[in-house]
C-alpha cells in the first residue's frame, strides 16, 4: 500500500477568522512533519490553483510533485483531484489522502491513519478531523448530530487510538483508491448542491439523508441578494438537486453504505476560530512544535533543498516520471 497525498493549495487568503498562529506554510510543514512518521511509501502531489509564494513552492518542490492548475474555485479543484487516481491508474489498494491547505496536523496523525486503514480493511473512508458525531437516536431519514463528547464503547481501537464514526467532515479526508473509483461519479456530483457540500458528502456516502425539508431550497446568499427571478431560479435548481441527492442517499444498497471513521480526539484541526477548531488540544503549542521542526530543517547556503531528506525517508524519492518540472494544466469543467 502507498499513501498518496493530493494537497490542494492556493496562494491567496480568504477572510476566515484565523488563530494567531495560522499560516499556510505552517499547515504545509505540519503535513510534512506527519509524513516523516509514516512507515509505508508516500507520494505527494501538490495541486496548486494559481501562483504560489516562492518559499512555499520551494518546500513543495523538495517534497513531491508540483502540478499547477487553473481551476478558479474550491469546487473545481476538488473535482479535478478526484479524477487523478483513475487517470493515473493507481492501485486500488493504495490509500488517498485529500488535503486542503489550512489544516494543522499532529505529529502522529498520518501514521495513525495508515495503521487504522491497515487494521480495518472493511472501512473505506477515514478523516483526521471531525467534531460532530451521530446520536443514538439517529435514523437514515433523520440523522441526529451532536458535538462530540460522549462515549465510544463499541468503537475500534488501533494502536491505542479510538476511531469513532464521523457525522460530518470537510473536503480533507482519506479513502482507498478502489473505493474512490466506485464512488467517483457521486463524489464529483455532490459539490453542485451548494452550501456545505462536504457535510452532504459525508452523510450521503454513509446512506443518511443529507437535507431536511427546510434546507432543500438552499441557504440565503452570503452577499447582496440577486434579483427576484434569479433567486427563484436558484431555489428551483437547488431544490431539485438536493431532493435527488436525498433519494440517492436513501437508495444506496447496504454494500455501498460507507463508514467514515475519525480518531477520538481528532488528530488534525481546521485552522479557523470558533467551533471549527478542535477543542481539548493546545493547538498553539502544536504550532510552536511545527515551527521548531521546520526551522531545524531549513537548509544552510551549501545544503540541499529544504526537506529533501524527508522526501527520501518517506519514499517520495524524486524521479523523472513522478516529479520533474512543475506543469500547468487547465482542467475542463467535466
Amino acid at each position: 500500500m502507498i499513501l498518496r497525498i493530493l494537497y490542494r493549495s492556493v496562494g491567496s487568503e480568504n477572510t476566515k477568522n484565523r488563530p494567531t498562529f495560522y499560516s499556510k506554510m505552517l499547515a504545509l510543514a505540519s503535513l510534512l512533519r506527519a509524513v516523516e512518521n509514516v512507515d509505508i511509501p508516500v507520494r505527494i502531489v501538490f495541486v496548486n490553483d494559481g501562483p504560489m509564494p516562492a518559499e512555499r513552492l520551494a518546500v513543495m518542490t523538495s517534497a513531491g510533485e508540483v502540478q499547477s492548475v487553473q481551476c478558479g474555485s474550491n469546487r473545481a479543484s476538488y473535482r479535478y483531484v478526484l479524477r487523478m487516481p483513475r487517470v493515473r491508474r493507481w492501485s486500488p489498494d493504495d490509500l488517498v489522502w485529500l488535503a486542503e491547505d489550512d489544516y494543522l496536523y499532529t505529529e502522529k496523525s498520518l501514521s495513525s491513519l495508515v495503521a487504522a486503514a491497515t487494521a480495518l480493511p472493511a472501512v473505506d473512508y477515514f478523516t483526521l478531523y471531525s467534531t460532530l458525531r451521530f446520536s443514538s437516536t439517529t435514523t437514515r431519514r433523520r440523522p441526529m448530530i451532536h458535538r462530540d463528547g460522549g462515549s465510544h464503547s463499541h468503537a475500534p481501537v488501533v494502536d491505542g487510538v479510538t476511531w469513532a464514526r464521523a457525522a460530518t467532515t470537510t473536503s480533507t479526508f482519506g479513502l482507498r483508491v478502489g473505493t474512490l473509483l466506485e464512488d467517483e461519479l457521486l463524489l464529483r456530483s455532490i459539490p453542485f448542491v451548494g452550501g456545505a457540500f462536504d457535510r452532504a458528502t459525508c452523510l450521503t456516502l454513509q446512506g443518511f439523508q443529507p437535507f431536511r425539508l427546510a434546507e432543500l431550497s438552499g441557504e440565503p446568499p452570503a452577499f447582496a441578494p440577486p434579483p427576484p427571478a434569479a433567486r427563484i431560479a436558484r431555489r428551483v435548481v437547488l431544490s431539485g438537486l438536493r431532493t435527488t441527492l436525498n433519494a440517492v442517499a436513501l437508495a444506496r444498497p447496504e454494500r455501498l453504505r460507507r463508514t467514515m471513521l475519525v480518531p477520538e480526539p481528532s488528530m488534525a484541526t481546521h485552522m479557523e476560530l470558533g467551533e471549527a477548531l478542535v477543542p481539548g488540544h493546545d493547538w498553539a503549542v502544536e504550532a510552536e512544535a511545527v515551527q521548531a521542526w521546520l526551522q531545524a530543517r531549513r537548509p544552510g547556503p551549501l545544503e540541499t533543498p529544504l526537506l529533501g531528506a524527508i522526501a527520501t525517508a518517506s519514499g517520495t524519492q524524486r524521479s523523472s516520471t513522478m516529479h520533474g518540472p512543475s506543469t500547468m494544466h487547465r482542467p475542463s469543467v467535466a
